[in-house]
């Protein structure tokens, strides 16, 4: 991939706009306006392009350290309304598992199974065979 066509993916990723980024890059208006699309046939680009727009998502994204980080700030947060604190610290709770969830149930299944009608004697002579 040359110089230019790395500018125009660079370009791209920003404005989406291929003409735009055909010129930013430095490639001819005649060019830009008529054959710019091209560029995003090429494999090359493609890929740089895939590569930058996972980047800059990736980057968006917090991570579960900065979420924890934010949430204690709020809840720690004497401007904060108290519904917000707790709301806060509750969501906290949750995702560090503060809280335990109790289950009960029971469960009950009918199984057709051809040793049903047997007998315990029955059953400790096929064992044996």
């Amino acid at each position: 991939m040359t110089a230019r066509q790395k500018k125009f993916a660079e370009f791209y990723v920003q404005c989406g706009n291929t003409v735009q980024s055909a010129l930013r890059a430095g490639y001819s208006e005649n060019y830009a306006n008529a054959r710019a699309h091209e560029l995003l046939e090429n494999v090359g680009v493609c890929d740089y392009i895939r590569k930058l727009s996972e980047r800059a998502q990736n980057e968006r994204i917090m991570s579960a350290k900065e979420r924890q980080a934010l949430l204690s700030d709020i809840a720690r947060s004497e401007r904060e309304k108290t519904q917000d604190r707790v709301r806060a610290i509750d969501t906290l709770n949750k995702m560090t598992g503060e809280y335990i969830t109790k289950l009960e149930g029971s469960v009950t299944a009918d199984v057709n199974s051809p040793f049903a009608k047997l007998t315990t004697e029955e059953l400790r002579r096929l064992a044996e065979d």
